[in-house]
């Protein structure tokens, strides 16, 4: 009787501490995706093909997004159905011969390999299904060839770990009815659409992404002069305008457009360099005197909270740059390319990854109240004066001495007036905005991949000393962009779910 009463309590402990775990897993869901959840206002269908003969680890995947999609039927205000759907092998074949079952889903296989002569076909994918509309996801995050090994334990965990991420921001995307729209400024010399494939690549999958040209004006029917007030209204169909690495002056109408584009609720992100500076100005000597970059945008800049110094910065934390030496290639720490640090107090720069730039300046702080510092060198920083020599003596002879960190972006927010208050009273214009914001960033090539023509593209963060990618330009601007127009929610679930898969 003793044993049994022992037994009947350990079994009624053991459930009681099953109950409590269900209980935590059905709330571990973050509050973002919570939101999401909640303000769903259709059903959902889910499609899930990975199914069939799998690896003991996708096995385990498998479960996983059965359990999150669970979670998600429990909170979601609408239903939300979902099936395993197991590839027809049968209707494999097209008329070429090529097998390509789900190639118009955009969905391929992969064979995971668990022995010498074992092979598990795998589509690690899913398709989410909203009204008329759908997309593809991917489940397991490490795509990179048709064949891969079975899955380590932390490569597992890393997509169990991504899976609320993945599919809540698919069905928020799926949600909206019009994708916003934001665009990359030209007329002043900025970078092309060779040099920005890779960030509008990423940008495209959460916005609509233009170019728009400030200098191509619609006509004045009555006047047949170029109409300010039409491109002022198509520039306000943005969220917002990226100004990426002008090289050329603002003219005093460029400045006018964009100060009315702010005034009326318009979100920037500017990417300017405060000098000239370029590995082409060095000559024969290995040095070159520094210039400044004069945009015309000094003061215009300050009126809203801050501007970009003609000034560069040394700093021995940086990457390596590759100098020819007896007809070989050699890499040598380069103090003018720094290793940028992110605020993580500041949702923008929650995450870990390095950011790598080109000849940065600093930037000054003009309104401290309105002004979140997002990025900045480390303690072991100098500046150069516009005047001063760039040298490649530095080398050779690092400072010893330094200045300390330098501030390189930040977040303006807050009450913006515009810079034309006192200007011809016959304009129509607005001369102020509450509660919008910025972002200023005193680098051009944080956003540019590299490009080595004729045809090869490098991807953005490429870094050529370590042959591998740098993650956090990619992911800074992404944050900002999204932050910029709204879109929250989704990175504090990115945020969160960086933070799980670098532990």
């Amino acid at each position: 009787m003793k044993n049994l009463i022992t037994i009947l309590t350990l079994f009624i402990v053991l459930f009681y501490t099953s109950s409590c775990i269900n209980t935590e897993k059905k709330q571990d869901l973050t509050e973002e995706t919570k939101n999401i959840l909640k303000n769903i206002d259709d059903k959902i269908y889910i499609n899930i093909y990975m199914e069939g003969d799998l690896s003991p680890k996708f096995t385990e995947l498998q479960s996983s997004v059965t359990n999150i999609i669970q979670k998600f039927k429990d909170r979601s205000t609408k239903e939300i159905d979902f099936e395993f759907v197991k590839v027809n092998e049968k209707d494999s074949i097209d008329k070429k011969g090529i097998y390509s079952p789900l190639s118009n889903l955009d969905i391929h296989p992969i064979w995971v390999q668990t022995s010498e002569t074992k092979f598990h076909k795998t589509y690690p994918y899913a398709t989410i299904h909203f009204r008329e509309k759908s997309t593809p996801i991917l489940l397991h995050n490490s795509l990179y060839y048709d064949t891969i090994p079975e899955l380590k334990e932390k490569e597992l965990q890393n997509s169990i770990e991504s899976l609320e991420y993945n599919l809540i921001e698919a069905i928020y995307l799926l949600q909206q009815y019009q994708k916003k729209k934001i665009a990359f400024l030209q007329g002043n010399g900025e970078l092309d659409s060779t040099n920005t494939w890779d960030i509008r690549n990423t940008l495209s999958k959460f916005y609509d992404v233009d170019f728009f040209d400030l200098r191509s004006f619609e006509q004045n029917k009555e006047t047949q002069s170029p109409d300010i007030y039409k491109q002022i209204e198509r520039l306000g169909k943005y969220e917002c305008i990226i100004i990426a690495k002008p090289s050329k002056p603002f003219l005093d109408i460029d400045k006018y457009l964009i100060d009315q584009y702010i005034m009326n609720g318009g979100k920037t992100i500017w990417f300017i360099d405060g000098t000239t500076a370029n590995m082409n100005n060095f000559g024969t000597n290995l040095n070159f005197q520094l210039s400044e970059n004069n945009l015309g945008l000094d003061e215009y800049l300050s009126s809203y909270g801050a501007k970009i110094n003609h000034d560069l910065i040394q700093d021995e934390k940086c990457s390596k740059s590759p100098v020819y030496f007896n007809n070989e290639i050699a890499y040598f720490n380069w103090q003018y390319k720094p290793v940028l640090q992110t605020n993580t107090n500041n949702i923008i720069g929650k995450f870990k990854d390095s950011i790598i730039t080109d000849f940065v300046s600093s930037i000054k702080i003009v309104k401290s109240e309105k002004c979140k510092i997002l990025l900045t060198t480390s303690e072991k920083t100098n500046l150069l004066k516009s005047g001063e020599e760039v040298s490649f003596d530095i080398i050779k002879n690092p400072p010893t001495t330094f200045e300390g960190k330098k501030t390189t972006a930040v977040l303006i927010e807050g009450n913006f007036r515009s810079n034309y208050t006192e200007i011809n009273k016959n304009l129509d214009l607005k001369k102020e905005i509450e509660n919008n914001k910025m972002i200023i960033v005193s680098d051009g090539d944080i956003i540019s991949n590299l490009h080595t023509p004729p045809n090869f593209y490098y991807p953005l963060g490429y870094y050529h000393f370590g042959r591998n990618v740098f993650d956090g330009n990619t992911n800074f601007i992404l944050n900002s962009i999204l932050y910029l127009c709204g879109d929250e929610d989704l990175i504090k679930i990115r945020n969160k779910t960086k933070m799980k898969n670098e532990k």
